[in-house]
């Protein structure tokens, strides 16, 4: 399967799971932020599409045929990133839980998307890889 493809199919997986945790969880998750004096909750429906919009970006990029990406590094970005987000929901569902062991989810909660973030960068280093070993037309 292509880079593109996966990318793509984990987006839909994950839009499909956004659809189904509203009937699963009865309780009103969210991430609260504050911001300048005023509290905001960030639900789970608003964080799975940013998720997912993230995956769909990268599925478009690297489905640029102009563009020849390494493979190795798109797999490795995927995999990343995909495992990252599934941390990521099971601890932010499991941060819900009042064993013990929920504030290693919570902490799991906000240090997850960092980790993601910055898996982010073999994207950036490929994308410019990519752009620079890009064949140029001959003049």
């Amino acid at each position: 399967m292509k880079g593109p493809d996966l990318f793509a199919i984990s987006a839909f997986v994950l839009l499909g799971f956004t659809f189904l945790i509203r009937f699963i969880n009865a309780t009103p998750l969210g991430i609260s932020v504050a911001w300048r004096g005023t509290g905001y909750v960030i639900p789970p429906e608003a964080i799975s599409v940013a998720m997912a919009t993230l995956l769909c970006f990268c599925a478009t990029a690297y489905s640029l045929w102009m563009l020849p990406f390494n493979r190795g590094a798109m797999l490795l970005h995927f995999w990343l990133t995909a495992i990252g987000i599934a941390v990521f929901w099971f601890s932010f569902l499991a941060s819900n839980s009042t064993e013990s062991r929920s504030n290693i989810a919570v902490w799991a909660v906000f240090l997850v998307p960092v980790a993601v973030l910055l898996t982010q960068l073999i994207f950036v280093w490929n994308l410019f890889q990519a752009i620079v070993n890009m064949p140029r037309p001959h003049s």
